[in-house]
């Protein structure tokens, strides 16, 4: 059996995540993924069980950095809630562009085979936004008598215009319309 290597796993995914973005799910075969990383079909094995895994862990990696790359802005008690509430719009919503079939293939394959590191960084999401949203209305910018349920509302409200919503949806138009309605629903005054 062969031992795993950290550096050789990122290689294989890095090369991975470049296909994914360039080609359909669908299109992109395990025998392309190899053979554009210099590794043997075999050697994905060692890190992967199948395809579907593989990119599912190309879509944890990248979520998690998403997450740690929020960390700083939402714990900024300095900054307004809606201007931390927009960031996370923004980020999500950019995770979303960058992963367009994620989604999708979360309702048809399941989810990763390590779901641990994916509900850990969800979480760790979670309360940050909660933070953020809990820091408005402490502040008086924001009124949400349920921030809890507000934090399930906003990557749902992202992940549903993905699925169900219009195929040409420009990124920056999801981000304005989702922020358009958390300002007015959540926000004492609304933006003009």
């Amino acid at each position: 059996m062969r031992l795993r290597d950290d550096n050789k796993r990122k290689h294989v995914t890095a090369v991975a995540a470049k296909l994914f973005a360039s080609e359909p799910f669908h299109k992109v075969r395990l025998d392309d993924v190899a053979a554009a990383a210099g590794v043997g079909k075999g050697t994905l094995y060692v890190y992967f069980n199948s395809k579907e895994d593989l990119y599912f862990s190309i879509i944890a990696d990248g979520f998690a950095e998403m997450v740690d790359r929020l960390k700083a802005p939402l714990s900024d008690n300095a900054t307004s809630a809606v201007t931390r509430i927009r960031t996370v719009v923004r980020e999500l919503a950019r995770f979303a562009f960058q992963h367009p079939q994620l989604f999708e293939l979360m309702r048809s394959q399941g989810t990763c085979n390590d779901p641990g590191e994916w509900d850990t960084k969800r979480r760790e999401l979670a309360t940050l936004i909660e933070g953020a949203l809990r820091d408005g209305i402490a502040s008086g910018e924001i009124c949400d008598p349920h921030p809890e349920l507000t934090t399930a509302y906003i990557p749902t409200m992202i992940r549903s215009a993905i699925l169900f919503g219009p195929k040409d949806l420009p990124e920056n138009t999801l981000v304005e319309h989702v922020v358009s309605t958390l300002e007015s629903g959540i926000c004492k005054t609304p933006r003009t």
